[in-house]
């Protein structure tokens, strides 16, 4: 067994350790990344929907490397769902780059005063637009104003113009689901990991955390070869995941005196449907961004075009909200609809995923994974009053479509939550009791044990927090890189 030595080794590498294996090498920290998926290059792209979206070019296979989920009271199966992406890079490669700056951190012990310098960093070394967006974005506008709200831009982690060495988006509209072969998406693969003054190390599988005398002393891990290899830091930070992050905590069987790793999982609470509007002028047909919001109190309704995909557009267009699907004459009238009669436009919203009992994760006491450690059991249950607020946000997301003149409207899934979006399983808080991590995000039980994505969040927010997940690793960084300079660590 082989042992290197670092000062931090990160667990992880999409928006939360990416961002904090940055900070740490920046700041002079030797810096070990390990990821248990390849790394891709943005020429490994390309636009395949079987190859990259239903089978294993992001997610494992479940057959060999499952989550096993279940809804509610239901049984557990074994599924892909709740992944995000094993690769280099992690979510943000194939994240379709919808970034907001939290509203409030209520219940959380970090300020957004605290986070709002950590945010301004991120946007300054990645790159954040507001794209030119289509000129369907105008009838979202009207309608919105027709009942007295603001149609705002989004920004989105996506480069308009030349950045720091990157070429431009060229607006091919597949950035949800891919990774961009261009390099325009601001994933951490493109811009954090790219620094040299860190060790990256792909397909490396973490088995175990290592604690001796109170304290981090490094990880177990299974190298590119399936070997087992060890290696020592100063200070551990675990980043993959709310669901994984708590898998291996779990696994490691360390950081649980609260008995609460694995609790309070939440995501974002989910409705969409769409609007059909008149075909017209055909010549911003290939414009892909939209990119308008309306916040409510209740949360964030999304506007864009439909996803390129073909495959799954047309299950869409074939899905019954009751009854079975659409086929042969009836799914052909559909899609001659959609591509070719009208134009369509989506929207999604998203709300808070209120914490409670019917949601958390644990391990499985009989499925394993490549390496022989439990797979994650994973039970998903969302709160009543989540349910209801979003549907509130869905009837107004309706009459915004019906006042920009939509022609018709309907339903485009009866999925009430976005597991790519997951937080929430080691809160962070100061009482050692009723949280995981203390506000700087290390664990109340292990001195250099870091928690650094969404798990340590004490709420979802009512929007994608990708750019929160960022913001916080970089504030955690920070107090890492301070601790050590006073010989705390």
């Amino acid at each position: 067994m082989g042992t290197e030595v670092f000062d931090a080794c990160v667990v992880g590498s999409g928006a939360g350790g990416g961002a904090l294996a940055w900070k740490l090498a920046r700041a002079g920290l030797r810096v070990l990344v390990l990821e248990r998926g390849p790394h891709y290059r943005a020429r490994d792209f390309f636009h395949d929907e079987l190859a990259v979206c239903r089978r294993d070019y992001f997610v494992p296979n479940p057959a060999r490397d499952p989550h096993l989920i279940a809804r509610g009271n239901g049984a557990f199966e074994r599924s892909a769902d709740a992944w995000i992406a094993c690769c280099v890079g992690g979510g943000t490669v194939h994240m379709s780059g919808y970034f907001f700056r939290m509203k409030s951190l209520a219940g959380w012990p970090v300020t957004l005063d605290a986070l709002a310098p950590f945010y301004d960093e991120v946007e300054r070394e990645i790159g954040v637009s507001t794209l030119l967006s289509h000129p369907s974005a105008a009838w979202i506008e009207a309608g919105a104003r027709k009942l007295g709200l603001n149609a705002f831009p989004i920004r989105r982690a996506i480069v308009s113009s030349e950045y720091r060495g990157r070429q431009a988006c060229t607006y091919c509209g597949f950035c949800g689901s891919y990774g961009c072969e261009v390099g325009a998406k601001s994933s951490t693969l493109e811009t954090f990991l790219r620094d040299a003054r860190l060790t990256l190390k792909p397909r490396c599988r973490v088995t175990r955390v290592l604690v001796e005398s109170g304290r981090a002393a490094g990880v177990l891990f299974l190298d590119e070869k399936s070997r087992e290899q060890r290696a020592r830091a100063r200070v551990v930070a675990v980043a993959c995941s709310a669901i994984e992050t708590a898998r291996l905590l779990l696994a490691s069987d360390v950081a649980n005196s609260s008995g609460l790793v694995g609790k309070n999982l939440m995501f974002a609470t989910l409705a969409s449907g769409y609007g059909r509007f008149p075909r017209g002028d055909t010549s911003s047909d290939r414009l892909p961004f939209i990119d308008r919001a309306v916040e409510q109190a209740e949360g964030v309704i999304l506007f864009q075009r439909p996803h390129p995909n073909p495959i799954f557009q047309a299950e869409k267009l074939a899905w019954n909200p009751s009854g079975p699907p659409a086929w042969g004459s009836e799914l052909k009238k559909r899609m001659r609809e959609f591509f070719h009669e009208t134009r369509t436009l989506e929207w999604e919203s998203f709300s808070d995923f209120a914490p409670h009992a019917g949601c958390e994760v644990s391990l499985d006491p009989d499925v394993k994974d490549p390496a022989g450690q439990p797979a994650a059991r994973v039970r998903i249950g969302v709160h009543p009053d989540s349910l209801a607020t979003s549907d509130k946000l869905a009837a107004r997301a309706r009459e915004i479509m019906a006042a920009a003149g939509a022609l018709r409207q309907g339903q485009t899934s009866d999925e009430r939550v976005y597991t790519v979006l997951q937080c929430g399983t080691a809160r962070m808080g100061t009482d050692a009791a009723k949280s995981v991590v203390d506000p700087a995000c290390q664990a109340h039980d292990v001195k250099g044990l870091y928690v650094a994505d969404s798990s340590s969040f004490c709420s979802s927010g009512s929007a994608p927090f990708t750019f929160t997940i960022m913001a916080n690793a970089l504030r955690v960084g920070a107090g890492i890189i301070e601790r050590m300079r006073k010989r705390e660590l």
